[in-house]
C-alpha cells in the first residue's frame, strides 16, 4: 500500500487524492478497514503531528508524510514513512532523513525485553538532540523541544494506542512502534519514519522492514 503511494505521487494531487490510492490497495487486497484517519501531510503540514485535513495540493520539492495503517483479526498497524513527491530528495531533505533514520535504526537494535518504556525514551530522545545539534538546529538540550514533541512511540494491538507501564520492563511478545521525528517548521519540513517491532528475548523483529526507508530504495522505485 505504501509502495502504492510513491507510485502515484506527483505534483499537483491534493494529499486526499494519493491517500486515496492506499485505501482503494488495502481494500482490494481484502483489508476493509483503517486503523484510524490517515494522516496525508506534505509541506509544513507534516510538522503537524495529527493533521488530519489532508486537503493541501502536493508540490514538487516537497516530501510528503504518510502515517497510516490497516486492521487485520482486529489486530491494527501503524506506519509511517516520509518520501519526496517528485522522487527525489533534495540535499537538505536528505540531510535530515538520514538523522531521523539512523535514530529509528539504534532504537530498534537498541530494544529488548527487561528495558523499560522510561529507558527507551531517554535513549531515543538523547539521539535526536545529537541529531538536531549536527543539523545546526539547537545548541542546547532544551531546545530539542522545537524539533521534537512526541514520545518515540507506543504499544500496539487491538487499539493504536494500547495502555503501557512507562517504569515496568517491558515483556517478550510486546508490540510497539518505533517512531522518532524531526519537523522543522521554518523550512517547511517534517519527516517521521515508524516502524511496529515485536519484543524478544534478545531483541526485537521488525514486523515492518519489508517497507522500504532507505533513500537510495525509494528514489530507485519512485523512478520505475
Amino acid at each position: 500500500g505504501i509502495e502504492e503511494l510513491m507510485k502515484r505521487s506527483k505534483a499537483g494531487l491534493f494529499e486526499y487524492q494519493l491517500e486515496s490510492y492506499f485505501d482503494q490497495h488495502i481494500k482490494y487486497h481484502g483489508q476493509k478497514q483503517n486503523s484510524f484517519k490517515t494522516i496525508a501531510a506534505t509541506g509544513v503540514n507534516a510538522t503537524i503531528l495529527h493533521y488530519v485535513f489532508n486537503n493541501t495540493k502536493l508540490q514538487d520539492g516537497e516530501l510528503v508524510l504518510f502515517d497510516l495503517g490497516c486492521c487485520t483479526d482486529y489486530y491494527v498497524s501503524d506506519i509511517t514513512r516520509t518520501f519526496p513527491v517528485n522522487g527525489k530528495f533534495s540535499k537538505r531533505q536528505a540531510e535530515v532523513y538520514q538523522e531521523v533514520l539512523a535514530v529509528n535504526k539504534k532504537c530498534i537494535a537498541f530494544l529488548k525485553a527487561g528495558i523499560t518504556w522510561k529507558e527507551y525514551h531517554e535513549f531515543a530522545r538523547g539521539l535526536i538532540i545529537e541529531a538536531c545539534k549536527r543539523l545546526g538546529l539547537i545548541t542546547e538540550d532544551k531546545e530539542v523541544i522545537n524539533y521534537y514533541w512526541h514520545g518515540i512511540g507506543h504499544s500496539i494491538g487491538l487499539d493504536t494506542h494500547d495502555p503501557i507501564l512507562y517504569n515496568e520492563p517491558l515483556q517478550a511478545g510486546t508490540v510497539l512502534t518505533v517512531e522518532p521525528g524531526i519537523y522543522i517548521s521554518e523550512e517547511k519540513l517534517g519527516i517521521r519514519i515508524e516502524d511496529n517491532v515485536v519484543i524478544t528475548e534478545e531483541g526485537c523483529i521488525n514486523l515492518s522492514q519489508d517497507i522500504i526507508k532507505e533513500i537510495k530504495d525509494i528514489e530507485e522505485f519512485m523512478k520505475k
